[in-house]
């Protein structure tokens, strides 16, 4: 049978408009696909764009003395670990969303994640047993460090993502006097200001959970360890030992911050400037 003889017995009224239906739904198929992949690459610029990240940092904080200004400081951060991303760090979407949510309702006057219930106390122990074991074999001295996971408001910084603060308990309470951090904290840069606002009311955060596991450790009678249905109050600014360099030194001039230039954008996002 020739060609034409063959294509002269094909059943047409059925076979072309099963062709044009497959050829519909592929490109039909085709063209969602695109669109998808499209609208996620500009969902992702966006994202990008307005400062918004899925990263996840861990930064050290310390206080370096000034040798020639007598009571007055430096604050230094910087990060001790590969940055990751929120994905890699929790591998449970339920999680990161409940993270995302949480973050996303701090502020400058409250940069702490509120991790309440046994959820939350499972993700701050996560965070922290993650960076314990990537400096675990650092060959720098074991120290306590204080552990935190934040969330700066995006209004005065550049990328809004979690960070996880590591500082020690001397440093920490000393930020817990505003009129020290007023007066005798200096920065590497300019726009560094944010942070001691936020490293301040984390100091003050941890002086209400000091004192309230003080009024515990009198009330209960309980030494035994915390079953995980008796974590729904656990404290969110938490202890750990690790190793990290001691050697860090300014990366430039010190400066003085003028806060008096700072007072409306604070008082913008609710900030008092007091102690109290």
């Amino acid at each position: 049978m020739n060609p034409i003889e063959w294509l002269s017995n094909l059943q047409w009224d059925r076979l072309l408009p099963e062709l044009i239906g497959k050829a519909l739904g592929f490109l039909a198929g085709f063209a969602a696909s695109w669109f998808l992949v499209f609208r996620r690459r500009l969902n992702a610029i966006a994202k990008a764009q307005s400062g918004d990240s899925d990263d996840f940092i861990f930064q050290m904080h310390r206080l370096w003395e000034l040798p020639e200004q007598a009571g007055d400081c430096m604050l230094l951060f910087r990060n001790i670990a590969p940055k990751t991303t929120l994905h890699d760090l929790y591998d449970n979407i339920a999680v990161r969303e409940y993270l995302k949510a949480t973050a996303d309702a701090t502020s400058l006057d409250n940069p702490i994640l509120n991790t309440e219930g046994t959820l939350g106390f499972e993700v701050l122990n996560d965070a922290m047993g993650h960076i314990a074991g990537l400096v675990s074999t650092t060959p720098f001295k074991r120290e306590t460090w204080l552990f935190v996971m934040t969330c700066e408001d995006r209004q005065v910084v550049r990328k809004k993502c979690i960070r996880c603060f590591l500082v020690r308990p001397d440093d920490l309470q000393r930020f817990g006097d505003w009129d020290f951090c007023l007066n005798h904290v200096q920065v590497e840069k300019p726009w560094h200001w944010f942070r001691i606002v936020a490293l301040h009311r984390i100091a003050l955060v941890w002086k209400a959970e000091r004192k309230m596991a003080e009024e515990e450790a009198l009330s209960s009678r309980d030494r035994d360890m915390p079953l995980v249905d008796k974590q729904v109050r656990h404290d969110r600014i938490r202890q750990i030992s690790i190793g990290l360099n001691d050697g860090e030194r300014p990366i430039g001039d010190p400066y003085k911050i003028d806060w008096q230039s700072h007072v409306e954008k604070l008082a913008q996002t609710g900030f008092v400037l007091n102690s109290d």
